[in-house]
């Protein structure tokens, strides 16, 4: 499992989503992000959950946004660049 995994996520305030938070409605648009899986220190914070596909299981990772792109082909290069092949936009 990669590490660093590329995709386009819905940006948020906080935890608790655009159906719960005027400040995540507001912020609701989405964003092609480099994501950080398996934050060195997860246990000491909450953060938001992506669910991928690992050998036919959906699993759920903590993650968090380390990188937004403003475009496809930055993202693209970057990930070339940098040997990630986990992205998916």
């Amino acid at each position: 499992m990669p590490r660093q995994i590329i995709r386009r996520v819905r940006t948020a305030h906080c935890k608790k989503g655009p159906s719960r938070c005027a400040k995540c409605r507001e912020a609701s648009d989405s964003a092609i992000c480099l994501l950080e899986l398996w934050p060195p220190d997860e246990g000491t914070a909450q953060r938001r959950l992506i669910a991928l596909n690992r050998d036919g299981q959906r699993v759920w990772y903590a993650y968090e946004v380390a990188r937004e792109f403003d475009t496809v082909a930055e993202a693209g290069a970057f990930a070339a660049q940098n040997a990630i092949d986990d992205v998916e936009l």
